[in-house]
């Protein structure tokens, strides 16, 4: 290091001070001795001295450190020993030479030709041991070992499977299918499966292009004859016969158990769909099972079917009936929510597969859920059964077009129904909705629902919604609307809407059930709700918006006794004619159709009631005029607001008596 002034120098190293002035220092007026500024200045020069010569050694000692990082010197380590934190540089390069320096041509070339001392085998320190079809070998890379591996012989057929063949290669066996061509009546069914083999657990699907009228045993590919069963919900086995057989066509799943082929699940009810009498039902739409649906063109040959079927499964040939009289029996077809297109017929009288009285019960699966609708085919009947009773349970009917009569049956029961008829006419002799005239039941029974027929423009015979030898009708809402017939007369003409037609001229009475209650009628037009003998309606609202609405088909003679009763209902007029026929008329009350809490009592009615009756205990409100003809009456215990009196024309003998104002 270079320094600009030369240190100057001073030999006389005088005399060190006292501790006493060093402490004190000079005083004012002290003067000190040349002892002491000879030490003093002595002692500045040494140490410039020795701060120069230091810092000149600094300089080198840094220089030549630079020289050393930018141009280090080392020499090549003896051994390879890895570096370590702290060493200087030299130290290091010396060790990463060794590490360079012992580096082979392979590390930087890669290639396996410049490997030294490459091994001639490997041997493996673990042995290894391979055992195939029981047999073992050792292999340790000392020594070679080769096993045989089996292989299929073939490449197979797309869509097979390897399977074992208990010794030797593998074998393809095609999908475990199979169609049966064995008649009904052979026991013994066979089927062919290549490479089929016969174990616990097997499982197969057989094709039957017929049912089965027998005890059934399978036999596959001659593996031998084992009989097939159904399970039970309890895990008991039942034997497959006539009665539970699978239907034609059906394709059935199969399982091999050890000892029988146990039916696992069908395409069809088979197994799946339960051997009971019930077929159910459904459209295109409906989820769940289905033993037939409906697609809206294929709709009656579907319900057809459907009832056949049920049929089919609940009847027997069992030879324990030959010896008494056959039973009469039901089936049931049931349907999922949807509508129904019935514009044909569903079912006709067929001797090839129905040979004896049944029920048939048509069941939706809940109320307004499944509507029957016919648009079209006014040529045929949507039932035509003579011998056959039909329940209805949660069914509407919904026809704007009709035939002469739409079900023709032993019997029919409604539960829940609505039946719509709004039809744009009919040119036939006769219509009738309903025609139930077999001896064996003849009864029109409905609870719940309502019935509601509407005719317009076009009509040309007498209608009837009800043509029987018996009704029990309780709590339906009836409306009839003849818009066909514009005559606002009481007798109206012949084209007259009756809501029940019967004849029972040939039947002794108490044979049917004859009684509608808790009813709601409205007739408007050309109507009436009975024209026949012998029905009583009670507990009931009745409404008649015109003349020509009746109660009772009109007529104005009659020679029969009727012992019918008119009981506890409400009778609503908006004209003046009121028709009856009743052997009994009691507790109900009549007058105008006003509205709650007004009451007119200044209109005039005509009541005919043409047979020998008692009149009592009714409530009539207006100005009431009986009309009885020459038949003899009872009107005694009435109440009026108005008036009530015979009319001159009733030449009978009336007791009237104790019939009282109201105040």
């Amino acid at each position: 290091m270079n320094f600009n002034n030369s240190l100057p120098e001073w030999n006389n190293t005088g005399t060190e001070p006292s501790d006493s002035l060093k402490n004190d220092g000079f005083k004012a007026g002290y003067k000190p001795s040349a002892n002491v500024f000879n030490w003093f200045w002595s002692l500045v020069s040494k140490c410039i001295t020795e701060i120069q010569s230091k810092l000149s050694s600094e300089e080198t000692a840094r220089t030549e450190a630079d020289k050393n990082l930018q141009q280090p010197t080392f020499t090549e380590a003896s051994t390879r020993v890895n570096i370590a934190s702290g060493e200087t540089l030299s130290t290091l390069f010396g060790k990463i030479k060794k590490f360079f320096a012992d580096l082979k041509t392979v590390a930087f070339t890669g290639s396996y030709t410049d490997l030294s001392n490459k091994p001639t085998s490997m041997q493996n320190p673990n042995s290894l041991t391979l055992t195939m079809n029981g047999s073992a070998t050792n292999y340790n890379g000392a020594s070679s070992a080769s096993k045989s591996w089996y292989a299929p012989t073939s490449a197979g057929t797309a869509g097979y499977s390897l399977i074992s063949n208990g010794s030797g290669a593998p074998v393809w066996q095609q999908p475990p299918y199979a169609v049966c061509s064995s008649s009904s009546g052979t026991r013994a069914k066979t089927v062919s499966i290549t490479n089929f083999k016969l174990v616990t657990g097997t499982r197969v699907s057989v094709k039957f292009s017929n049912k089965t009228s027998t005890t059934p045993i399978l036999n596959v590919s001659s593996t031998g004859a084992k009989e097939i069963k159904l399970v039970q919900t309890n895990g008991t086995y039942v034997s497959v016969n006539s009665y539970n057989s699978w239907s034609a066509g059906e394709i059935v799943e199969l399982i091999y158990d050890g000892t029988y082929w146990v039916a696992v699940s069908s395409n069809m009810c088979f197994v799946s769909g339960a051997q009971s009498a019930t077929v159910i039902v459904g459209t295109t739409y409906s989820s769940g099972y289905c033993d037939y649906r409906c697609d809206g063109s294929n709709d009656v040959s579907m319900i057809t079917a459907a009832i056949q079927e049920a049929y089919r499964r609940l009847s027997t040939n069992d030879s324990s009936y030959t010896s008494v009289a056959y039973p009469d029996f039901g089936v049931k077809v049931f349907f999922k929510a949807g509508v129904y297109k019935v514009n044909g017929n569903i079912y006709a009288d067929n001797t090839s597969w129905v040979s004896n009285d049944i029920y048939i019960t048509l069941e939706g699966e809940s109320e307004n859920a499944v509507t029957f609708v016919k648009t079209a085919d006014s040529n045929h009947s949507l039932i035509d059964a003579t011998d056959i009773s039909f329940v209805f349970k949660n069914i509407n009917f919904h026809f704007a077009q009709v035939a002469s009569t739409e079900i023709k049956c032993s019997g029919a029961s409604f539960c829940d129904c609505n039946i719509s008829l709004r039809t744009a006419g009919y040119s036939g002799d006769s219509f009738t909705f309903i025609v139930a005239r077999n001896s064996d039941n003849g009864v029109v029974r409905m609870n719940g629902g309502s019935f509601t027929f509407i005719t317009v423009s076009g009509w040309t015979p007498c209608i009837k919604g009800i043509d029987c030898y018996g009704v029990d009708i309780h709590n339906c809402n009836i409306r009839l609307a003849n818009g066909a017939n514009s005559n606002d007369v009481p007798s109206g003409d012949s084209l007259e809407l009756n809501f029940i037609y019967q004849t029972q001229s040939t039947e002794s009475r108490g044979t049917y059930p004859n009684v509608m209650s808790h009813c709601i009628f409205r007739c408007s037009g050309n109507t009436s709700i009975i024209a026949s003998t012998e029905i009583s309606i009670t507990e009931s609202e009745i409404t008649l918006v015109n003349n020509s609405s009746k109660i009772s088909h009109y007529a104005t003679t009659s020679t029969q006794t009727l012992r019918n009763i008119f009981a506890n209902n409400r009778v609503h007029l908006s004209s003046s004619y009121l028709y009856m026929r009743f052997g009994i008329i009691s507790n109900c009350t009549f007058g105008r159709a006003d509205t709650y809490g007004s009451v007119s009592s200044s209109y005039s009615y005509r009541l005919y009631n043409e047979v020998c009756c008692s009149i009592t205990g009714n409530f009539f409100v207006g100005v009431w005029g009986l009309y009885l003809g020459s038949r003899n009456a009872i009107v005694t215990g009435n109440m009026y607001k108005g008036s009530l009196s015979k009319s001159s024309t009733s030449t009978g003998t009336v007791t009237m008596a104790n019939n009282v104002a109201a105040n």
